[in-house]
């Protein structure tokens, strides 16, 4: 018997803390187009950005080290369905950084706020589908087909990460 942690209990708490963290960057970008751009709503998007660039960003690769080999080997065509979600999300995700740096940097044009407000948009849509994804398919999916010791290895190896 292993004392780790249930590993998609522990990738569904770091899903409520991203959920949040979207929440607050989707408020950000509300703000904005209801009063305009201001400095706490330009504040609560870098904030996000930070957050997704780093704490979404190891969670994201421990599933693709970890969790999605051990998927592959039984489910193929949902991890290539997956893998190109990623790869527009993750895109989507840089467009936003380089929105914010263009506005750090005071590269500020015509449609810097606008193109700020949709790539956060995109952001949030990318973000909030894969995780209804993961945790309506891909962790169900999980829990079915692997077989205990596969489980337990998964528990193990996503405690060792955290």
């Amino acid at each position: 018997m292993n004392n780790y942690p249930d590993p998609i209990e522990y990738l569904q708490s770091e899903h409520a803390v991203g959920r949040e963290v979207l929440s607050t960057l989707e408020e950000a970008v509300n703000s904005i187009e209801k009063v305009g751009f201001t400095a706490d709503a330009f504040k609560k998007i870098v904030g996000a950005v930070e957050f997704i660039g780093s704490k979404l960003k190891v969670h994201y690769d421990m599933e693709d080290q970890h969790l999605y080999p051990l998927l592959q080997r039984r489910a193929v065509s949902s991890q290539n369905v997956t893998r190109h979600e990623r790869r527009e999300m993750w895109q989507s995700f840089k467009e936003l950084m380089i929105s914010v740096k263009d506005i750090e940097d005071g590269k500020v044009h015509a449609n810097t706020i606008r193109e700020l407000v949709k790539t956060a948009r995109a952001v949030v849509e990318y973000f909030r589908n894969h995780i209804e994804r993961e945790e309506e398919i891909v962790f169900p999916m999980v829990k079915r087909l692997l077989t205990p010791d596969e489980y337990a290895d998964l528990a193990r190896e996503i405690a060792d990460r955290a």
